[in-house]
């Protein structure tokens, strides 16, 4: 695999990936919404709430794309917000540490809140929402999706999910 880094991420993949994540956290709100509409709205704000201040203020400020376009373009975003942070604090911030948990619940409550919703009442756009949510988790969540992005990535050396991604990485036969 090849070492190299963007220093900074094409554009076209940066909105995308942003399309893809907004019409997922929307999909997955919706998905509550349809079960329990004041769940819908708390969660709602919690997911804007988290992704545009909390992580951006916890994480990206220590990022070394920090003004730049990262592969979700935050780190251009963060610098509009917060002051710069030290990268050496990357690790252990409360972002690093909370970041899988974040991901967890966007793939997992919506999917559990339409499991239980579709015991109660079956409707076939809950199933569509629910093969769709799965869908979008597994392709934007798996391992193999993150290691090729964690692969350029300047911060892979530090971020939890880059360092998970890349460990173990098969260089093929020695």
């Amino acid at each position: 695999m090849e070492n190299s880094v963007f220093e900074s991420y094409p554009l076209k993949g940066v909105i995308l990936v942003n399309i893809i994540v907004l019409v997922w956290l929307l999909l997955g709100t919706y998905a509550i919404w349809l079960v329990v509409p004041v769940l819908a709205a708390v969660w709602g704000a919690y997911l804007v709430v988290m992704f545009l201040f909390v992580m951006r203020k916890s994480l990206c400020t220590k990022c070394r794309y920090y003004g730049e376009r990262c592969s979700m373009g935050w780190g251009w975003y963060t610098s509009k917000l917060f002051k710069k942070g030290s990268v050496e604090e990357f690790p252990g911030c409360f972002g690093a540490r909370f970041a899988p948990f974040l991901w967890m619940g966007v793939c997992i409550v919506p999917v559990l809140v339409l499991v239980v919703s579709l015991i109660l009442e079956f409707t076939i756009l809950k199933v569509i929402l629910l093969l769709v949510l799965v869908i979008i988790a597994f392709l934007f969540g798996n391992k193999n999706s993150r290691k090729e992005a964690c692969s350029v990535c300047k911060m892979n050396d530090l971020c939890p999910m880059g360092i998970a991604t890349m460990s173990g990485e098969d260089d093929g036969p020695e």
